[in-house]
């Protein structure tokens, strides 16, 4: 297990360190989840604005989906 460290305001870290350990140990499993929520949603945009770019260049290109699909089928 790794620590990270995250910067919040003055307020929300004096009611960390006013927490009970329990407590805080549940808020660090439950900020794990949605961390990794994020990332994992974050990296699914990219891969999509990716796609976009790529789509759109292909199209700039002259590529479009019937020649694209065409090139697929073509078994020569």
């Amino acid at each position: 297990m790794e620590r990270i460290l995250l910067e919040v305001n003055d307020q929300t870290a004096r009611a960390w360190r006013n927490t009970a350990a329990k407590l805080r140990t549940q808020i660090g499993k439950n900020l794990e989840l949605v961390i990794n929520d994020s990332l994992s949603k974050s990296r699914e945009a990219n891969f999509e604005l990716l796609l976009q770019e790529i789509r759109a260049e292909a199209a700039k290109n002259g590529l479009t989906e019937e020649i694209l699909t065409n090139l697929l089928n073509d078994e020569d």
